[in-house]
């Protein structure tokens, strides 16, 4: 649901009562309704963070076989 902003494509003033003035009509214009997270999918969510730990956990058990490698290439013990 969106909600509305009021906007003044006119000159802007205010008045000795603090109150603001514009020179034209005032206008409103629709804008988006912030993010909130009851709308993710629990199973969406899931899969998402199941997919970030298995790209993350490749990566690190990747790097660690390169190491393995490197050192044994090297002759240091693993």
């Amino acid at each position: 649901m969106a909600s509305v902003v009021p906007v003044c494509n006119g000159v802007l003033t205010v008045d000795l009562t603090g109150v603001l003035r514009c020179s034209v009509d005032w206008q409103t214009i629709a804008t988006p309704a912030f993010f909130d997270f009851s709308q993710i999918d629990p199973a969406i969510m899931g899969e998402a963070v199941g997919a970030g730990f298995i790209i993350g956990g490749s990566a690190i058990w990747f790097a660690w076989g390169c190491r393995i490698i490197v050192n044994i290439l090297m002759g240091k013990k693993p």
